[in-house]
């Protein structure tokens, strides 16, 4: 059991001050023993006294002193360990834990807390690293393409049709550059809380028809059957009305992209079952399913549950940005798999209420 650094300092230094206490009542019973023992001239009592009481004060401080240095001394030596290992760990190193000879509690929570930090830290570098190395994959993929479609264009004359073609696929291309750039600007800002979030009456059910209704051809296309459970009860609550509906947007149609042919798709809305209120958004896939390991990892830009770094349709960054709005507004999502038919999301936003 660790000891309370409080209560060591208070123990040590009342040691400390009963050690001098007791050189002083020493120095001082001599010198009275010494006047009650034989008559002594006035003078010489007055010149023992003073000697006494200097004694008094020379043995006190001194005792105080090497005392107080003594356990000041070893109050602040984890304090000097710890500082010494902090300041060799860099942003290569954040693997390093601080490991300090700390005997009482307050130091040993303190440790905790710094190695907590750095893992924290580990963590938010190894992402950034991630993501730097996941963007100059995705920018690489459709600026090769870019840079190929243009170059064989140009070995030889064409004609206009053939560099109609070469434009227009080259077109697709930045399109498909401007959205990743966009998202990813919107994701950063979201999790630095750069954005204000411009709240209004928002009507979440309507949102989600709106979406259904742009998605429409390509749910006929797949033939795919939408089962939409809406909540007329929910009121419209103070939200942004244009990031929710991105939020929507883009759980839909991830729901729509991994749907299989003739499979299912079921979109619920309710009010939230938390003591926070607000409301709570469920869409759900009959897809493959995603192994257990990859469901912490839906919501982390690029993150594909297949490792596979081929080239789709998206940006990779869809649900990425749901995560982002969704913790914008103060809420939470989550994924999980439906006995092996396919990938629920849950999204809860808080405050659904107008003041």
């Amino acid at each position: 059991m660790k000891a309370s650094l409080r209560r060591t300092l208070a123990l040590r230094f009342a040691a400390t001050m009963a050690l001098g206490l007791l050189l002083a009542a020493g120095a001082f019973y001599w010198a009275a023993a010494r006047a009650l023992a034989e008559p002594v001239p006035t003078a010489v009592l007055k010149g023992d006294l003073l000697l006494a009481l200097l004694a008094v004060v020379v043995a006190g401080s001194a005792a105080t002193l090497v005392g107080a240095w003594h356990f000041t001394s070893s109050a602040v030596r984890p304090v000097a360990e710890i500082t010494a290992q902090a300041t060799r760990i860099e942003a290569g190193t954040l693997d390093q834990r601080i490991v300090a000879h700390a005997d009482t509690e307050e130091y040993e929570g303190l440790v905790a807390v710094l190695n907590r930090m750095l893992e924290r830290l580990e963590r938010g570098f190894a992402a950034q690293r991630r993501l730097t190395a996941d963007v100059s994959h995705e920018l690489r993929t459709p600026l090769t393409a870019l840079r190929g479609e243009i170059e064989v264009a140009l070995r030889a004359e064409r004609s206009p049709r053939e560099y109609q073609v070469v434009l227009r696929s080259g077109l697709e291309e930045i399109e498909r550059l401007s959205a990743m750039s966009e998202d990813l600007l919107l994701i950063s800002r979201a999790e630095a809380r750069l954005i204000t979030l411009q709240r209004g009456p928002t009507d979440l059910s309507g949102i989600v028809r709106r979406a259904l209704d742009d998605l429409r051809a390509r749910i006929e296309e797949k033939r795919l059957d939408v089962r939409p459970s809406l909540d007329a009860g929910i009121e419209p609550g103070a939200l942004d009305p244009l990031l929710v509906a991105r939020l929507v947007g883009q759980l839909l149609d991830n729901a729509v992209k991994f749907t299989p042919p003739d499979g299912q798709v079921v979109v619920e809305t309710e009010l939230a079952r938390s003591a926070r209120g607000g409301v709570h958004l469920a869409v759900e896939n009959a897809g493959p399913g995603v192994a257990a390991e990859d469901l912490p990892h839906l919501f982390e830009p690029f993150y594909r549950a297949d490792h596979a770094r081929t080239r789709g349709s998206g940006t990779g960054l869809g649900l990425a940005l749901v995560a982002a709005i969704a913790h914008l507004h103060g809420g939470s999502v989550q994924a999980q798999n439906r006995d092996g038919r396919g990938v629920r999301i849950d999204v809860e936003l808080p405050g659904l209420t107008l003041a």
